[in-house]
């Protein structure tokens, strides 16, 4: 009977370590951004960093190379105080400091990754026909 217990017990805690060993990081199970989406406030206007299906809830890291890294470049670079980001559309190391201070300045998580936290912290371009704006979405 302790065999079949202490058998039991073992197998258990090889399940649970394969089940943790295996586990997923939050953001891994969060798509990557592609593209960028649209997204209106009455007139006004702004280009989010979005999967192709049009979701914002998507992740930007080192090594993407996308029109949505140069939406998110270039709304750093407009309102959020990254004046010398370098807007070439690739995720690079500067890119990854940028949203890292951001993130810093807004005291969200800081790991240099451009997620949903970071969009709904981050302020956008909003444009019209004749004039733009700063603004959260």
């Amino acid at each position: 009977m302790k065999r079949r217990i202490a058998a039991l017990g073992l197998t258990a805690a090889s399940i649970a370590a394969t089940l943790i060993g295996f586990a997923p990081a939050a953001n891994a199970a969060t798509p990557s951004c592609t593209t960028e989406t649209r997204i209106w406030q009455g007139e006004f206007y702004t280009d989010v960093p979005s999967t192709s299906g049009g979701s914002t809830n998507c992740v930007l890291r080192v090594g993407a190379d996308n029109p949505a890294v140069y939406r998110l470049q270039y709304t750093l670079y407009s309102c959020n105080g990254a004046n010398s980001l370098g807007l070439d559309g690739i995720y690079g190391r500067e890119t990854a400091g940028a949203v890292r201070i951001f993130q810093e300045m807004m005291h969200i998580g800081v790991d240099g990754t451009y997620g949903p936290q970071t969009r709904n912290a981050m302020y956008w371009v909003f444009n019209s026909k004749t004039q733009y704006y700063c603004g959260k979405i």
